[in-house]
């Protein structure tokens, strides 16, 4: 009687099986289905998995009775020792709690599409906050750009020194944006932006002191306030991809990057008024303390540390595979708990074989396989090196602009300082606005305009460089007629323009490398603050050699279309293999800071 019982509930098991199979799922969602029916008493899954014969569960077999005499099987013996039910109710309970099983798996899977989207719903307060952070960031970095006039004034200074000051700060800018990317992929973004806001605000406040002190005081505060903000849009990055939805993170950057805008155009419009007003100290002073109210907003967030468990294995092949055996290891008495391996043990062992299964035979597997995973090897790809070089052709552009806009306007059209603030200010306020549509016209152009991710990078990068280009060159040759107010209508355009970049690469390191998203956007961020160590001190040079302001916006221009061309090569769409799981890191669990 026992024979004929463990023959018909493994006649249960096997439908099961065959039913898996007119659905095609694959086999981590048959182990997942074993799994749930081990865990629901199945008589039968013991069975099940003795089929498969799959190393992820390898004692699971033994311990459900899988064995050829079946006697390990206490629910296939309870009925007979108990005597409380024939065979049939037996077979009827095993076959419902079967299709229970299957139905548990198909749920699963019907939910595992969004499974490895984080899961944290304050995002947008998250992202809201830290764009605040931002805004305070470009205003402590852009300040000097105004101020440096009348300290060049005070302090005798020649264009070439000017360009030594403003530039130190891109070498300690530099130093920090891999270091930074590295540490909030690991360790959580939040600290790290904390830590750098602390010493960018420090060395901001600073800056008076060590200007009156001497020439390397004032390098040295410079390389450090560079050093604090190098880590600012890293960690930041590193946290939208823990934190944001997949469809929404061109929004989130768009947001972000803009925010640089809105912190700029502050520094430009106010710090003209403080120095008239006041003194050039006080535009140190005020921009440096505003760190003192945003901290209390910033403080209390909840900020996911980690992206969620599934998300290597959605990025790899089967996102359904690795999606049934998620929800299959997040109920309350998994079976790998009550393994052989004993307690919390086996969790770590189940996702990293659930990601082996999932991802069997893709690119991402063959290339963890041979150990070609990890930043190192994602140095090595032209996708990496598209978002390396397109940063710093546009940063040289950005970041000279950036540093030199208000000297251009005094000396070239002398623009007096305390009306500075009416040429310098719109460019930048445009720029923000269009930003934050630029994310969001991406997000829209691939949710539902049907838009490839490569035709919407590249589109919307050809335009933020070329546009501008072409204005910049215009703003410096006789159409515009000596006009300052025409000159700063075309650069107004070209920066406007240029915000549409928001939509390509400032999010494609997103796009191909989530899980070492801070420091791909690290790498990028490097090569753009060499652009600026090239561009600044360079520009100096040319000035005082040259005197010739259509030079330098010429540099520029040469640079914006080599950078279009090379991104319009090399741009990558989707994730690539070597950007899979961190080595002692499988997929670990999300968690807050």
């Amino acid at each position: 009687m026992r024979a004929c019982h463990q023959g018909l509930t493994g006649a249960a098991a096997n439908a099961t099986h065959r039913q898996l199979r007119q659905h095609g799922l694959p086999l981590a969602a048959k182990l997942a289905t074993s799994s749930i029916a081990h865990k629901q008493g199945l008589p039968g899954a013991g069975m099940l998995q003795h089929r498969q014969r799959h190393p992820v569960f390898p004692t699971a077999a033994a311990a459900s009775g899988g064995s050829s005499g079946g006697t390990g099987n206490p629910a296939a013996t309870q009925p007979q020792q108990q005597g409380l039910s024939p065979p049939g109710t037996s077979i009827s309970r095993s076959s419902s709690s079967s299709a229970s099983s299957q139905n548990d798996v198909e749920s699963g899977l019907q939910r595992g599409s969004g499974s490895n989207e984080p899961q944290n719903r304050d995002w947008l307060k998250l992202v809201t906050v830290a764009a605040i952070g931002i805004v305070i960031c470009y205003a402590d970095r852009s300040n000097m750009s105004t101020a440096i006039l009348p300290m060049a004034e005070a302090y005798h200074w020649d264009k070439a020194f000017e360009g030594v000051i403003l530039s130190a700060f891109f070498a300690g800018y530099a130093a920090t944006q891999v270091l930074g990317g590295s540490l909030a992929d690991r360790y959580g973004g939040k600290f790290v932006l904390t830590t750098g806001v602390f010493l960018w605000s420090l060395f901001t406040v600073l800056t008076p002191g060590a200007a009156a002190a001497g020439t390397v005081p004032l390098l040295a505060a410079r390389v450090l306030l560079g050093v604090g903000e190098g880590v600012a849009f890293p960690s930041i990055h590193s946290m939208i991809a823990r934190n944001v939805p997949t469809s929404k993170r061109s929004t989130a950057v768009g947001i972000i990057t803009a925010a640089s805008y809105a912190g700029t155009a502050l520094a430009f419009g106010l710090s003209p008024w403080l120095i008239s007003r006041f003194s050039w100290q006080w535009v140190f002073y005020l921009f440096g303390g505003s760190a003192l109210l945003w901290l209390p907003f910033w403080l209390p967030l909840n900020v996911l540390k980690q992206l969620p468990e599934d998300a290597t294995a959605a990025a790899g092949s089967s996102s359904a595979a690795a999606s049934a055996l998620q929800q299959q290891q997040q109920g309350k008495d998994s079976p790998m708990s009550q393994s052989a391996l004993g307690g919390d043990e086996g969790a770590p062992l189940l996702q990293r074989r659930s990601f082996e299964v999932a991802t069997a035979g893709t690119p991402a597997a063959a290339a963890a396989a041979d150990g070609s995973t990890g930043f190192q090897a994602l140095m090595k790809r032209r996708e990496v090196w598209a978002i390396c070089c397109c940063q710093y052709a546009q940063s040289y552009g950005m970041y000279g602009l950036l540093t030199w806009l208000p000297t251009f306007f005094t000396d070239f059209y002398g623009v007096k300082l305390v009306d500075l603030g009416g040429y310098t200010l719109l460019p930048y306020l445009l720029q923000g606005v269009v930003g934050l549509g630029a994310g969001a016209l991406a997000d829209q152009l691939l949710s539902s305009r049907g838009w490839s991710v490569r035709s919407v990078r590249v589109g919307l990068q050809l335009a933020g460089m070329l546009g501008p280009a072409a204005c910049l060159m215009a703003a410096v040759s006789p159409i515009v007629g000596g006009s300052a107010e025409a000159a700063s209508a075309l650069i107004t355009v070209g920066l406007g323009l240029s915000a549409l970049t928001l939509g390509a690469v400032s999010v494609n390191h997103l796009d191909i490398a989530p899980r070492h998203a801070g420091m791909v956007f690290g790498a990028g961020n490097t090569a753009a603050t060499l652009a600026g160590l090239v561009s600044v001190p360079l520009t100096g040079w040319v000035l005082q050699r040259t005197g010739s302001w259509p030079i330098v916006f010429g540099l520029i221009g040469v640079h914006f279309v080599v950078g279009s061309a090379i991104w319009a090569a090399w741009v990558g769409d989707k994730p690539l293999p070597e950007d899979g799981p961190d080595e002692g890191a499988a997929l670990p669990a999300p968690s807050a800071r």
